[in-house]
């Protein structure tokens, strides 16, 4: 072998032997972990959705383990939306998604009666243009749905149209009891929807109260939101196969 090629050879084993340099990939960045807020959000839209039902059982560590955090935000949100009374804690059970009792639903809709009166009152008596507008694109949504029977579609427009009326009231204290009061009623699900009759009764009421909030009638518009919640209270009492006492 000619001297060249034995020092080729050489080179060869020697870097054979030597670890090769590759380019460093850059870590993946991790997302940050969520906060006690966040968390609280997230069960919270879960309840509210219907991907957890009312009785549904949770715990710390499952929970922990699908939100990818540890045991102390979850066991904070869990005591959070234990005050908005949207999971309840049992002796011997734990924590679960709370179950209206009828009586309950019907002592909600009781006080909502009287909010949500009081909620049209106001936004009838200073409802600016913009708000108009939301109100009757919402509502014409509202209909249509309800029009060609979409159960969901109707209740996610319904919900959208009292949000923006509330928000109208320009009241802090008067939505954040109202949205309390609308989030523990939504444990009933699309209860009040099925009625039969319901949502087309439904469509009636809120025209009639858009027209009167829309001509600036804040009695009327209160009386008409009162009734509205009114025939939801008799209808709910119907449905009930047995006396709320």
């Amino acid at each position: 072998m000619r001297e060249d090629e034995r020092e080729t050879a050489e080179a060869v084993r020697y870097n054979d032997g030597m670890p090769t340099s590759t380019a460093r990939t850059p870590k993946k960045r991790e997302a940050p972990a969520l906060s006690v807020e966040q968390v609280c959000d997230k069960i919270r839209s879960a309840i509210l959705t219907g991907k957890l039902r009312p009785g549904d059982k949770l715990t710390e560590q499952d929970l922990a383990a699908e939100y990818r955090v540890s045991r102390t935000p979850v066991r904070e949100a869990i005591r959070q939306l234990e005050v908005e009374r949207l999971l309840s804690r049992t002796p011997f059970v734990g924590v679960t998604v709370t179950q209206l009792r009828p009586s309950e639903i019907i002592e909600l809709l009781d006080i909502r009666e009287v909010l949500e009166g009081l909620v049209a009152r106001l936004a009838a008596k200073d409802l600016h243009a913009d708000e108009r507008t939301r109100l009757r694109k919402t509502f014409e949504r509202m209909s249509t749905s309800a029009k060609s029977g979409n159960v969901v579609q109707y209740l996610d427009e319904a919900l959208a149209f009292r949000r923006i009326l509330v928000e109208c009231s320009r009241s802090e204290t008067l939505i954040h009891y109202v949205l309390g009061i609308e989030n523990r009623l939504r444990l009933m699900g699309n209860r009040t929807a099925l009625i039969p009759g319901r949502m087309q009764a439904a469509i009636l009421e809120h025209k009639k109260l858009l027209q009167a909030i829309e001509a600036g009638d804040s009695q009327a518009a209160e009386q008409l939101n009162r009734e509205r919640i009114q025939h939801i209270r008799a209808d709910v009492e119907r449905s009930f196969s047995f006396s709320v006492l």
